[in-house]
């Protein structure tokens, strides 16, 4: 899912040579690497820079780690760098001017499962959404959870709850040991406490949301977005990434409109989505 993003990102910034990634949830900074090795192979219009603004609210030192990662292997490639931080003790806070965008540099905004977690404070998302549209970028890149887990009816969120999880656990039971490391900690530390939060909580404290691509299509029309669709060269991403993995068959890549989703044996997990502004 990410390289499909990077690779329509890659495709909209073309012939630019100054390009600024505003990453609203930038966690390692994988996403990046495709790019950055993408924009230092371009020999028509060489690259005078490359800079990435990281948005967060919490784990500041972990988003430093990550500006000291990309910047050295951007010195391996002799790719023109920076990496500056937005960190907001609280996003609603955030404003264009937050963002130190040039005239001469093209901009692209990679949201990737971060829209989601704003689900529950609408306003946080209207903000955020008015300061994405406030930097004028040449395209966003958006990738969530495709699930419906926002019905304010417990019943449907269980019924639903139950159907998406059960996919993941069949993923996790044919992909990795019941024993591994990383199968435990994701179980139990991001699944398990976000079952019980989409379940058991109501109100503000429901925090662990969802929305399928339709809903946020209705929701990106109020801000005059317009969805654009993947090349077959980001397709061929998606599906190169898959065949790398063992189960990578009993993954499926296919087409919703013009975006991309992501699903395991036949049930979507996630989608891509890419968009500009009127």
């Amino acid at each position: 899912m990410q390289f499909a993003g990077v690779q329509a990102i890659i495709e909209n910034v073309k012939g630019a040579t100054k390009i600024h990634l505003v990453d609203f949830n930038i966690r390692t900074g994988i996403q990046c690497t495709g790019l950055m090795q993408a924009l230092a192979e371009q020999r028509d219009h060489p690259i005078e820079l490359l800079k990435i603004t990281a948005i967060g609210h919490q784990e500041k030192e972990k988003i430093e780690e990550t500006g000291k990662r990309l910047q050295s292997f951007a010195n391996s490639l002799n790719l023109p760098f920076s990496f500056n931080i937005v960190f907001m003790s609280d996003m609603k806070d955030l404003r264009v001017e937050s963002v130190n965008v040039k005239a001469d540099e093209t901009v692209a905004v990679y949201c990737n499962i971060v829209l989601r977690t704003m689900i529950c404070r609408p306003e946080y998302m209207d903000n955020t959404m008015r300061v994405i549209r406030g930097l004028r970028p040449s395209v966003v890149v958006v990738c969530e959870v495709e699930a419906n887990h926002n019905s304010p009816s417990f019943l449907n969120r269980f019924v639903e709850a139950l159907f998406f999880y059960s996919v993941l656990f069949d993923c996790f039971e044919d992909c990795m040991d019941r024993d591994n490391l990383v199968r435990k900690r994701i179980e139990v530390f991001h699944i398990g406490e976000g079952i019980r939060n989409m379940v058991a909580a109501e109100g503000a404290e429901r925090f662990t949301r969802n929305m399928k691509l339709d809903v946020w299509r209705a929701y990106f029309a109020r801000f005059g977005m317009v969805e654009m669709e993947l090349s077959e060269s980001s397709w061929y991403q998606a599906n190169l990434i898959l065949k790398q993995f063992s189960q990578g068959s009993s993954c499926n890549v296919q087409n919703d409109g013009k975006a991309l989703l992501v699903g395991w044996k036949g049930t979507p997990i996630e989608s891509v989505s890419i968009w500009k502004f009127l």
